[in-house]
């Protein structure tokens, strides 16, 4: 039991895992309080186009409707975040801050009228980068990474064709667009 518990509290205090170990934590904190109050997740979300729809530029991606929303999210941040999180500790913050607030700002000026949540965003800017950067570098690592997030995450490439479920699949183009920007910026200029 002393491993485990020492195994845990590795997770939250030492480098790397801390840098998606908190904010997976934030993402069920954030789930929590969404679902225990809507004013808060909606003050807490990206709303296009308003003064406090500001703020969700930085809390939106820790909020979720429901558990089905966080566990459709959690796996590929931990996943596409490990692997981004590979190519260094302060890549890693740089990458995520560019992509959560370049799609978190194309969403706010662009996006449709409704409260949009969630880390899918981020998720998708993960998605577009690992593969930018394949494109870019064509190293084999790189290529092999690339290989693998498209087999087994390139399903979530439909979640850009509008959908009228509530999905904010704006936040997932835009999150594309923002991964696909970061790597053009570091790589491909």
């Amino acid at each position: 039991m002393d491993d485990i518990t020492r195994q845990l509290a590795r997770l939250f205090t030492e480098g790397p895992w801390y840098f998606i170990s908190w904010p997976a934590v934030a993402m069920v904190v954030g789930t929590i309080i969404g679902m225990l109050s809507s004013p808060a997740a909606r003050q807490l979300a990206v709303v296009p186009r308003t003064a406090g729809g500001l703020l969700g530029l930085v809390t939106a991606p820790f909020v979720h409707a429901n558990f089905a929303h966080l566990s459709a999210n959690l796996p590929p941040f931990i996943v596409l975040g490990g692997l981004v999180l590979h190519h260094g500790e302060s890549q890693f913050v740089g990458i995520t801050l560019a992509i959560t607030l370049g799609q978190g700002v194309l969403l706010w000026l662009l996006g449709r009228k409704a409260a949009h949540v969630g880390m899918s965003g981020v998720i998708f800017g993960f998605l577009g980068w690992l593969l930018a950067v394949a494109w870019f570098t064509r190293t084999t690592p790189d290529l092999l990474v690339a290989a693998g997030v498209l087999v087994f995450y390139g399903g979530m490439l439909a979640g850009l064709a509008p959908a009228r479920n509530g999905t904010s699949w704006e936040g997932h183009l835009f999150g594309l667009i923002a991964g696909l920007g970061v790597a053009w910026f570091q790589y491909g200029r």
